[in-house]
């Protein structure tokens, strides 16, 4: 088997268990989504997962066609049973999200597309790390860290390794240990931990 065909198949394994936790929490009603959060990841997967497709990253990009659909149906559950009642400071990271998503359309530059896009990422980012931080006991830790973990195999699977193809990957999974450290400091891990033992 080609090594980089093992390698995508390989980062998919962390990322369908982290989304059965996840999934499993909000049904239970143990994790609550922060629905803004996961409305600018599922957008920003897809988009990053089409530019990736067109860098001819190859199987490296499966990972990132998986994060933007699992995303996209977290944010349908969030709009029922996650938080949606924002603050004025989450509103301003939309806002400036949702600024970078219009001029991705218009931007022909894909360095500066690119930019964007993690603008857009990292305000996602800040907005569940804040309510990681003051709600730990609604995030899973243990969803978050696979999907750290799931982006390492997936970036050394990319079928050409340059800034284009490989920040995306690099910046999320940055994203993701974030917010586990943050619910593992603040007291979230037990509750992570307990939920998920019950298989």
């Amino acid at each position: 088997m080609n090594v980089k065909l093992y390698l995508g198949i390989v980062s998919l394994v962390p990322a369908v268990v982290a989304y059965y936790f996840y999934f499993r929490g909000i049904v239970r009603g143990t994790t609550k989504p922060h629905a803004f959060s996961w409305a600018i990841w599922g957008s920003l997967a897809g988009i990053g997962f089409v530019t990736q497709v067109s860098a001819h990253a190859g199987v490296g990009a499966w990972v990132t066609g998986l994060t933007s659909l699992a995303s996209l149906t977290i944010f349908c559950f969030a709009l029922r049973v996650g938080t949606v009642r924002s603050s004025p400071f989450d509103w301003s990271l939309l806002c400036l999200a949702a600024l970078s998503l219009v001029l991705l359309l218009v931007v022909k530059d894909e360095v500066a597309a690119l930019g964007l896009t993690l603008i857009a990422l990292i305000s996602g980012f800040v907005m569940n790390a804040r309510k990681a931080y003051k709600k730990p006991q609604e995030e899973n830790a243990t969803a978050f860290g696979l999907n750290t973990l799931k982006f390492v195999p997936a970036i050394f699977a990319l079928t050409h390794i340059t800034f284009l193809t490989a920040a995306y990957p690099m910046v999320a999974a940055m994203g993701n240990a974030a917010i586990t450290i943050i619910v593992w400091t603040r007291g979230g891990w037990a509750t992570s931990r307990n939920a998920d033992i019950h298989l």
